[in-house]
């Protein structure tokens, strides 16, 4: 009897052989899975479900360890960060305490506590030039640049450029004027006194102007430039006062009392009521000169230098200090543009209006935060100038009026380091931390996101030792069967059979 391939028989054979293969194959799984704990090596093995799910559920983990791994960067900058304006803080309290023990030093002492100046100043530069792995941490997005220049370049420029120190020297001179009152005119005729402001953008500036009593009256002529009218019509009483308010270059304000008949209050000046009205005239005005000239060898020079100082401080790479324009400088009308060519620039970094902005960190599909910081800030600015001022002065014995100035220095010092409606190094402490706070939060929610997301995906990808072995002994038990089944039928004969 004959059998063909493509009978009954041959068809038979082949689903056995598969069978058996199919068997085989299944029984290779099961052992993989319970060899490695998964449901399949490959992603074809999950089925077209299981593969869509578990490559979405890999893409969310790379995601979620991408943002960990921005938010463990940011919170290290962080650190450096919140490290460094700690220091900045303990440097310009621990002066403002230096300033209020040392009000009444000796020449030397102030002039110790400026070299000592010198140093903070550097301090703080670092700090400011701080950087991680070659990020800039107080440079904006110009995260490859160091932001600041060296205190030596910023105080004493280079020889070509001019620093701090010349910028100061050109606008006290320009705000002293060459007749030592500010840039003020004080005359007086028979039983009147004048005093002027020059046309300028210099000196002092008169404010208002009062008078008690009926026998003196103040007048102010409207500017600019203002001019201030003081007549005595009768004799004053004794008590009587002219009070005139100053404004100093730097913005703050000034007021000079004169009392009729002397006076040892402070901040008063006397004057002595003559035999006749011009007499009495010619006191008050000797009265204004001596007031006038105290406050141009005290607060005027140290008015100045702040004034210098924040006009160099406020300047950018694209806008170098301004200069006075000269020489001479004591009779100098008018303020021009430095240029890089004349003029140091203190900062190098980015010049952005939103400084937290320039360093984002991203913590979600949708979530940013910013933690840039520019060493430009109003903040920075107040405690590089305020110490500047101070690194550039000196304080010789042999000046009667060194002490006058440091006094005065120290006042303005402590102001601009203490002053309230501008930006702090606290405030951007604060704003940092609130960052720093909202990636900690973060980075909690990403763990626990990161946890159940791996267990969804286990849930897909993993195999289950338990089912998989129950399934493997099934497997060999019919494959075992099948095998001995074959067996029989291969030893099957017609002699057997009959």
């Amino acid at each position: 009897m004959t059998i063909r391939a493509y009978g009954t028989g041959a068809f038979s054979t082949l689903r056995s052989t598969q069978t058996f293969e199919a068997a085989k194959t299944n029984l290779d799984a099961l052992r993989s899975q319970l060899v490695t704990g998964k449901a399949s090596a490959t992603y074809s093995g999950l089925g077209a479900g299981g593969a869509a799910a578990s490559l979405s559920l890999r893409t969310r983990l790379t995601s979620l360890d991408a943002y960990a791994s921005s938010i463990g960067d940011g919170q290290l900058r962080l650190s450096m960060m919140n490290s460094g304006l700690e220091q900045i803080t303990k440097l310009a309290s621990g002066l403002t305490t230096s300033l209020a023990a040392s009000a009444s030093a000796t020449p030397v002492g102030a002039t110790n506590v400026a070299v000592s100046a010198r140093s903070s100043l550097q301090n703080v530069i670092d700090i400011l030039n701080t950087d991680v792995a070659g990020r800039y941490l107080f440079s904006g997005r110009s995260a490859d640049t160091e932001p600041v220049a060296a205190a030596s370049l910023i105080l004493d420029g280079d020889g070509t450029r001019a620093g701090l120190k010349t910028l100061i020297a050109e606008r006290k001179a320009a705000d002293l004027g060459s007749g030592g009152l500010g840039r003020l005119t004080l005359s007086g005729t028979g039983t009147g006194v004048s005093l002027a402001e020059e046309a300028v953008p210099f000196g002092l500036k008169l404010g208002d102007a009062t008078a008690t009593g009926t026998g003196v009256v103040a007048s102010v002529t409207a500017g600019p430039p203002r001019s201030v009218a003081v007549s005595v019509a009768a004799q004053p009483a004794a008590g009587d006062t002219v009070e005139l308010g100053l404004t100093l270059p730097d913005g703050t304000a000034k007021t000079i009392k004169l009392v009729a008949g002397g006076s040892t209050a402070a901040g008063t000046t006397g004057y002595a009521i003559g035999a006749t009205l011009a007499e009495t005239a010619a006191n008050i005005q000797a009265a204004l000169a001596s007031a006038i000239g105290e406050i141009a060898v005290s607060d005027l020079p140290a008015s100045s230098a702040m004034k210098a100082a924040n006009d160099f401080f406020a300047a950018t790479p694209s806008s170098p200090p301004p200069r006075v324009a000269g020489p001479p400088y004591d009779t100098a009308t008018g303020i021009v543009p430095g240029t890089p060519e004349n003029t140091i620039t203190w900062y190098r970094g980015d010049t952005s209006s939103s400084p937290r902005d320039t360093a984002p960190v991203k913590i979600g599909d949708t979530h940013v935060v910013g933690i840039g910081a520019q060493a430009n800030e109003p903040a920075f600015q107040a405690v590089l100038a305020s110490i500047a001022v101070l690194a550039s002065d000196t304080f010789p014995e042999t000046d009667p009026n060194a002490l006058k100035r440091y006094q005065a220095v120290s006042a303005q010092v402590s102001v601009r380091l203490n002053g309230t409606g501008q930006q702090s190094v606290a405030d951007i402490t604060t704003e940092l931390a609130i960052a720093n706070g909202v990636m900690n939060r973060t980075a909690k929610d990403l763990k626990v996101t990161k946890s159940q997301t791996e267990d969804a995906l286990a849930g897909i990808e993993d195999a289950d030792p338990n089912e998989a072995a129950m399934k493997l002994l099934a497997t060999q038990t019919r494959l075992e069967a099948s095998y001995q089944t074959v067996s029989a039928l291969q030893r099957l004969s017609l002699v057997n059979y009959l």
